[in-house]
């Protein structure tokens, strides 16, 4: 092949030829119209192209945009209802819970109303039993005195016509005499003229005889006619005061008062010793002749005790009866908890220890105190305490024995007190274990406030606040005092003196009184106070009115000295 034809052939020489047609066709004047005009149509038909494809993409962006917000706003909606779904539901189960709070408040209050309701129904059972024996006692007391009255009346008129007739009679045999008499009278004289000269001549031989004999007696310096004095006899016939009427005591002050009465502080005249006399009416609503005799027996017991308040004396008027009691010159321990608000550990051993004593006996004679409290602990001249009032106290609760009924004062009752239960010895455990706490910390270990079932939930649920400066043995010893269960409750379970709170206490000197108290207040003298006139007008016993075995005198007390 030659080289003009691969040259040719080649791209080179496609182009060449290509240049060649069109330097040939360049004389054509059409040309570069017509190829503007292709040029132009080209360019409309691409703007056209152009001009709906835009259209159509805006047309799909409108469609998408479109679908976009109808999927938003069926979302939207879905969520809309989806929430107030929730809401609703939210809303039904909060309606729920707010009826189920209702109901447990409803019931709640339904059941304190109830117990309460129980409360308010017990409570008037027992005033209108209590009042009914009260009106029961009264109207027999009243038929008593009625019937008395009228016996009285009888016999006093029996008595003025007997004693008419007898004086009558006495009349009659008065005049029977005189005539009798007056027919014997002068052999009568007669009789008595020998008599009177008979009798004067046994007068003079005496006088001779005893002439004689005191010549032949030596003379002894006490005889009058050598210049001695006469011995003094012996005064054994001077008749004592009696401490059994109330005109032999001085009253001073008021010690104390409530709704058992009165305590005054009074001096025994005739030995100037002090005492406080508890006063007592006799005819009171509070009082009648169960209580009083009750309390009497009660510090009769209360002697065999050391620490406990006893009676020197019971006496009675027409109106009032009387219990003369020691003295307690040391004031309460109420006194010394507020004045000191907590005493030191030393203290509180000591004092607890001797109500342990205390308590221990009175149980041991069947005898519960059911109102101990720091107002009810006494400290007398010596710095030991004296269990006072036993105006509540029940007896005779041996053994598995129990008794019922509201009584002491509130922050010191027991949980099965509150209960309205049958209780027994432990009440008086839960009392010491609450007055210990006291004593330590100056406050109660549970509020007190509000009604018998709120005391009783407060006790259930919560517990007391153990300061940090209670010693260990302390804070062993509290919590088996304030026991819910009686039956696990240190002192009815378990002796108390083993406790480790204790196990520096010699409890024979303690029973003795040989230990050294914390201080000792002394006795003030009698004469340093001044006379107080009493509410009450001291009168005379009447027998006719008085109580039959009331009336007695300590053989211990030394009241003639």
């Amino acid at each position: 092949m030659s080289l003009s034809k691969k040259r040719s052939r080649s791209p080179s020489g496609e182009k060449l030829d290509v240049a060649k047609s069109f330097g040939e066709e360049k004389p054509n004047k059409n040309w570069s119209k017509e190829r503007s005009q292709k040029i132009e149509k080209k360019e409309a038909e691409n703007d056209n192209k152009s001009c709906g494809n835009e259209q159509k993409i805006q047309n799909r962006s409108i469609k998408r945009r479109r679908s976009e917000e109808k999927h938003k706003e069926k979302k939207t909606s879905e969520d809309v209802r989806n929430k107030r779904g929730r809401l609703e539901g939210q809303l039904e189960t909060e309606k729920e819970s707010q009826t189920e709070k209702t109901t447990k408040d409803g019931s709640i209050n339904r059941r304190r109303s109830e117990e309460q309701q129980k409360d308010k129904q017990i409570q008037v059972e027992k005033k209108s039993s209590e009042d009914g024996r009260f009106k029961m006692r009264r109207s027999a007391e009243e038929q008593k005195e009625k019937v008395s009255q009228a016996e009285k009346n009888t016999s006093e008129g029996g008595s003025i016509n007997r004693r008419r007739s007898e004086e009558e009679q006495k009349v009659r045999e008065i005049q029977a005499e005189k005539k009798t008499s007056e027919d014997g009278s002068i052999t009568r004289k007669s009789e008595e003229g020998q008599k009177e000269k008979q009798s004067q001549q046994s007068c003079k031989e005496r006088n001779t005889e005893q002439k004689d004999e005191r010549n032949k007696r030596p003379r002894s310096p006490e005889d009058p006619l050598e210049g001695g004095s006469i011995q003094k006899r012996s005064c054994l016939d001077i008749k004592r005061p009696d401490p059994l009427d109330i005109n032999n005591y001085k009253f001073h002050s008021e010690l104390g008062q409530g709704g058992f009465g009165q305590v005054m502080l009074a001096t025994f005249r005739p030995n100037k010793q002090l005492v406080a006399i508890k006063v007592l009416k006799k005819k009171s609503a509070k009082t009648n002749t169960y209580t009083i005799t009750k309390e009497a027996y009660f510090l009769k017991i209360s002697r065999g005790c050391a620490f406990l308040s006893h009676s020197y004396a019971v006496l009675q008027t027409e109106l009032e009866a009387f219990f003369v009691l020691e003295y307690c010159s040391g004031k309460s321990m109420w006194d010394m908890i507020d004045c000191k608000g907590k005493l030191p550990m030393s203290s509180i051993m000591f004092y607890t220890a001797e109500m342990v004593v205390a308590l221990q006996f009175l149980h041991s004679k069947g005898i519960i105190h059911r109102d101990l409290k720091p107002d009810n602990i006494l400290i007398d001249k010596d710095g030991h305490i004296k269990i006072c009032d036993f105006g509540i106290a029940e007896v005779g609760l041996i053994g598995k024995k129990k008794t019922s009924g509201l009584a002491g004062t509130p922050g010191y009752r027991a949980p099965e007190i509150l209960s309205s239960e049958e209780y027994n010895a432990g009440a008086d455990w839960w009392s010491f274990g609450a007055t210990m706490y006291e004593m330590a910390t100056g406050e109660l270990p549970f509020p007190h406030s509000g009604s018998l079932f709120r005391q009783r939930f407060m006790i259930k649920m919560r517990t007391p606040n153990y300061p940090q400066y209670m010693s260990e043995e302390m804070l062993d010893l509290l919590p088996k005092l304030l026991e819910n269960d009686e039956t696990q409750r240190l002192g009815l379970n378990g002796n108390i003196r083993e406790h480790a709170f204790y196990s520096t206490i010699n409890w024979e000197d303690l029973e003795n009184r040989r230990l050294t108290p914390p201080f000792q207040p002394g006795m003030p003298s009698a004469d340093d106070l001044h006379e107080y006139q009493p509410a009450f007008s001291p009168q005379c016993s009447n027998e006719e009115t008085n109580w039959k075995n009331f009336s007695y005198v300590d053989p211990s007390w030394n009241w003639q000295e």
